[in-house]
């Protein structure tokens, strides 16, 4: 049996997770907690109920709130002789949840009465703890070499957002965006309890959104999908993408694909899973940009802004990997090449049309005089416009007589 430091200290860090975390988090040995966007509850993975969750709990808050800063319409009377507003039997709103749940408790009770049964039946064949089991797999034998249990669907999530091919800042985007990090207006309503802010500001500021009857709340889903900005945004990728990937489905993706990177629903070949998460990254990215620039209610705030901004990111992106490909980055650097060690040469040609030259759609190589050129090919083309918001009606103007009179009555007064 060998022993190491680095081996017992990532021992103990282990047997302190699994003691500590809660169930909700989902601790895996060597792999890590579930990432905030697959968390439904009771260490479940689920992308869609998560989200769906999340969000649920943001507008129950916020209508919450909504009622609890509501003027009373009757302040003179005392509270027992107000009228109630109309609410519905306790047995109408509890009664399907309360009888699911007994049913639960009843089917546990009945198991744990068969083991009980079943114990008394049998003879006591071994100890009833036994020192040899390992508290973190429940094994009896050190696993063999080169033996690894298989992954969670969500570990994959980290190993994507942590591509070396992606700059270090959209790498973080990335792990926010998994754990719900990305903090939007309706993040506020669990933040201010006492001094809470004014509620309108938590709604969406886009015309379209403040035009209903009743505004949204500004979730990290509606911001990155239900905006009819994000939604005219998602739309036009989805249309880019099937250029890509002749088949996909020009359909606008879910948000359990854009925000919980849930690959295995996303119909993207494994081919392209690199690009896809570096553009999707880009496109979210840009998407915060714009609304940020613009201040979400602006006239400025329109796809076509968040399209340039993913376009340029693009851009960068392509001509930074060029560069690698098409010279060596030790000139680049100002200082003699002999102060650097290596090649200096991270990327082929090869590598850079396997990377961006796909069908043609972003980038295209070609040779010119003997030298290898690069065409960068995407374009902001094609985005859907958005319908006008309605105007709000200008103020009746009020008859001069009727203000005339009403002056001098409050002049009397």
């Amino acid at each position: 049996m060998q022993f190491t430091v680095r081996g017992a200290t990532l021992r103990l860090l282990q047997l302190r997770c699994a003691r500590e975390v809660t169930p909700a988090g989902g601790w895996t040995p060597g792999v890590g907690c579930v990432p905030g966007l697959w968390r439904a509850g009771y260490g479940q993975a689920c992308p869609a109920s998560a989200i769906a969750r999340r969000e649920a709990g943001q507008k129950r808050s916020w209508a919450a709130r909504q009622r609890a800063e509501t003027p009373d319409p009757e302040p003179g009377l005392p509270a027992w002789q107000k009228v109630s507003p109309p609410r519905r039997h306790v047995m109408e709103r509890v009664g399907p949840a309360a009888a699911a749940a007994a049913a639960a408790r009843r089917e546990e009770h009945e198991q744990r009465r068969e083991q009980q049964l079943e114990q008394r039946r049998t003879l006591v064949q071994e100890p009833a703890a036994n020192d040899l089991v390992d508290p973190l797999t429940g094994a009896t034998a050190p696993p063999r070499a080169g033996e690894r249990a298989e992954p969670p669907a969500w570990a994959a999530c980290y190993a994507r957002a942590q591509q070396a091919r992606m700059p270090r800042a959209l790498r973080h985007f990335g792990w926010s965006l998994l754990h719900g990090g990305v903090r939007v207006s309706g993040d506020r309503v669990f933040s201010y309890q006492r001094a809470a802010p004014e509620l309108a500001e938590l709604a969406c500021p886009h015309p379209l959104c403040r035009a209903q009857q009743q505004p949204p709340l500004e979730t990290l889903g509606h911001v990155l999908g239900g905006c009819p900005v994000a939604a005219a945004v998602l739309q036009w990728f989805a249309h880019l993408w099937a250029r890509l990937q002749p088949g996909f489905p020009r359909a606008p993706p879910p948000p359990r694909v854009m925000l919980a990177d849930d690959f295995a629903r996303s119909g993207v070949a494994p081919e392209l899973q690199q690009l896809w998460t570096h553009l999707r990254l880009l496109l979210l990215r840009a998407l915060l940009a714009a609304r940020a620039r613009h201040g979400g209610g602006q006239p400025g705030h329109a796809p076509v802004a968040a399209i340039r901004i993913f376009v340029y990111s693009v851009r960068d992106a392509v001509v930074l990997d060029w560069r690698k490909a098409a010279m060596d980055v030790r000139a680049l650097a100002g200082v003699p090449r002999s102060w650097l060690s290596g090649s200096g040469k991270e990327l082929t040609q090869a590598d850079f049309e396997r990377r961006w030259c796909h069908r043609g759609v972003i980038a295209r190589t070609g040779q010119h005089g003997g030298r290898f050129t690069m065409e960068f090919r995407l374009t902001a083309a094609g985005v859907p416009a958005l319908p006008a918001a309605p105007a709000l009606a200008p103020p009746a103007a009020q008859d001069p007589a009727a203000a005339a009179a009403a002056a001098a009555a409050q002049r009397g007064g």
